[in-house]
């Protein structure tokens, strides 16, 4: 048994025709659902009728069958239903369009997280019970009526699946809000915050004032806030290191590449500055101050001084378990530079080189030797224009010996030269 078969959303039922059992004729058409709120599931109560005589609440017990395949709901006479008492809602009863579809699911705080696009019930028989919430991009495309198209596109074109994402009814908590109505506000524990990428967590949290974006910033892990202040514009990352506890500011940083905590600090106070100087461990000032220090149109202002590296008598089966151990926070794992006794830069071995190889060969062995580098002094147009010309999407920076301080990304290269572009992605 296909057990999709046990399921239906709601997007589909506010399309199907509401039918009268005995006549077979039309009954005008569904404009929203009512549910009851008194339940561990919300189980359907009744369906809001627009009739050639207004909208009309027809209670559930009224549904005598539903056909999926022709996309009709029978229902039986509702003739006597008083008019009244058609329109009054039960006590927790409400409308499920109106209180759920494009609105956010909150966290404790009452804080947005992600938008609700459908609902999906589970069925038996007539009845039907509020399971999950659709938060993806599935369930948008499935209300304009474009999930057929789209998911057929994708198959063909990338051979992927668009994905469900769906909420749990039983990891959410139905309330009253304290405004004039009282419909229902989608409670999400603020531990689950961590499983959003980054990036939208961190869009989020912008859109959010500056009380509640400290107030949910405070309880993310170290790593989970570090990943998402890089994401945030910078007049927004200032914001919340002068509200948030300095000491677990440094905590934060410290799992932040070091470029991104360049930037954010060169456009902190003095006086914040040395205060979050006063708390980090001394290695970790040492190589910020260092960064710090080169000029702020080179490309040592531009470098994160995370990567990966070992010298050329290392195998490329101790190489790999490397990566794996030493350097999982570097930017990027994909290029191993190879480093001779005196520590000079002479060459560097992809990820699939590596992985290909045997794993006794040494990465003297299986390394390119003409690397393309630029000088920490380098005019930052000129390393983007290395980028430009091979395509780079990692070069590294070296100094006048040839020792390796640092890489560059392209994408920090572009938005050096093109601020507009990361002003623009802020905005």
């Amino acid at each position: 048994m296909n057990p999709k078969k046990n399921f239906i959303y709601f997007s589909d039922l506010l399309h199907f025709v509401p039918m009268d059992e005995a006549s077979g004729k039309k009954n005008g058409a569904i404009v929203d659902m009512y549910a009851l709120f008194d339940q561990t599931y919300p189980r359907l109560s009744g369906l809001m009728l627009r009739t050639k005589n207004g909208d009309r609440k027809i209670p559930w017990k009224f549904v005598q069958r539903i056909d999926e395949a022709g996309k009709k709901i029978f229902l039986g006479d509702f003739a006597g239903l008083s008019e009244p008492s058609g329109r009054e809602s039960l006590k927790n009863e409400e409308l499920l369009k109106k209180a759920f579809l494009d609105k956010q699911i909150v966290n404790l705080f009452g804080s947005k997280v992600v938008r609700v696009n459908d609902l999906q019930f589970l069925k038996e028989d007539t009845n039907l019970w509020l399971v999950h919430i659709d938060v993806g991009i599935k369930g948008l495309l499935r209300r304009l009526g474009w999930l057929g198209f789209f998911s057929a596109l994708y198959e063909w074109l990338f051979s992927y699946e668009i994905k469900d994402k769906f909420i749990s009814w039983k990891n959410t908590q139905a309330v009253p809000t304290t405004g004039a109505t009282s419909l229902p506000c989608l409670q999400i524990p603020s531990a689950r915050l961590s499983e959003l990428h980054p990036a939208d967590l961190a869009e989020i949290l912008s859109d959010l004032g500056n009380d509640e974006r400290v107030t949910i910033f405070r309880t993310l892990d170290n790593s989970t806030a570090a990943r998402t202040l890089q994401e945030m514009p910078l007049n927004i990352r200032v914001q919340l290191v002068e509200s948030v506890n300095p000491k677990r500011i440094v905590d934060i940083i410290s799992e932040m590449q070091r470029d991104e905590v360049v930037d954010l600090l060169d456009k902190l106070s003095y006086s914040k500055v040395e205060e979050l100087f006063s708390l980090m461990p001394p290695e970790t000032l040492v190589e910020i101050k260092e960064l710090l220090a080169h000029s702020w149109h080179g490309a040592g202002s531009l470098m994160n001084t995370e990567f990966a590296a070992a010298k050329k008598d290392v195998t490329a089966g101790e190489a790999c378990e490397l990566i794996k151990t030493e350097f999982s926070k570097a930017e990027s794992i994909y290029y191993l530079f190879v480093l001779d006794d005196d520590e000079t830069l002479i060459g560097l071995a992809t990820l699939r080189a590596l992985l290909l190889a045997d794993a006794d060969a040494t990465l003297g062995e299986i390394m390119h030797e003409n690397i393309v580098k630029v000088h920490v002094e380098e005019n930052i147009k000129n390393v983007a224009r290395v980028f430009f010309k091979y395509n780079f999407t990692v070069v590294p920076v070296v100094d006048d010996h040839n020792h390796i301080l640092g890489i560059i990304s392209m994408k920090d290269a572009l938005e050096a030269v093109f601020p507009e572009m990361k002003e623009e992605a802020e905005g």
